[in-house]
């Protein structure tokens, strides 16, 4: 995860938000769909997963494409 990201206090404060619903996954898991409700919360305009990954994940993320569906 880029360092930015973990410093932010909006982010830490999303993060506690979500965890709960985090408790039966695995990090990498939890770390995807966290990654991805950011990129959905920070975007406007949604038109496909690949469109998130493109103009958001893949600058947070070092994952693939592939690992978001």
């Amino acid at each position: 995860m880029n360092q930015l990201y973990q410093k932010g206090m909006t982010i830490k404060s999303l993060r506690v938000y979500f965890e709960p619903y985090f408790a039966g996954m695995t990090r990498p898991t939890a770390n995807k769909i966290f990654f991805f409700l950011l990129a959905i919360i920070s975007m406007q305009g949604i038109q496909s997963v690949r469109f998130l990954y493109t103009w958001f994940l893949k600058r947070i993320d070092t994952s693939g494409l592939n690992s978001y569906y």
